[in-house]
């Protein structure tokens, strides 16, 4: 479901980084259909159960950051070797950089593991 401050906060930036994020929003809604946008930490998150963030995304100065679950990240760490990681954030300047598929398993992954009972 989208989220009013979320398309917002989209309209702020500039046209080019405007496209870049609104192609990943779309890859994240279409991938996780039952997930719920918010904004958390100063930036637009997806959450797919009320308390946990499937991830969340941001537009810096020179990249996009796309923050994930730390493990999830780490077991796709080959998919992601021509990008610059971090332990839990994926930066790109073009959507065009993102290992899609891997990208729309990641999410399915991390969605799954919080779905599960605690």
């Amino acid at each position: 479901m989208k989220d009013e401050a979320v398309e917002a906060y989209i309209q702020t930036l500039p046209d080019m980084c405007q496209m870049q994020v609104s192609q990943l929003r779309a890859l994240i809604l279409d991938t996780l259909p039952e997930a719920r946008e918010t904004f958390a930490y100063g930036m637009p998150a997806v959450t797919v159960t009320d308390d946990d963030i499937v991830c969340s995304y941001k537009a810096q100065k020179h990249y996009i950051s796309l923050y994930m679950d730390v493990e999830v990240v780490a077991d796709h760490a080959d998919d992601l070797a021509a990008l610059n990681c971090g332990k839990s954030c994926i930066r790109f300047r073009r959507y065009e950089q993102l290992p899609e598929e891997a990208i729309r398993e990641m999410l399915r992954e991390t969605a799954v593991k919080q779905k599960k009972p605690k």
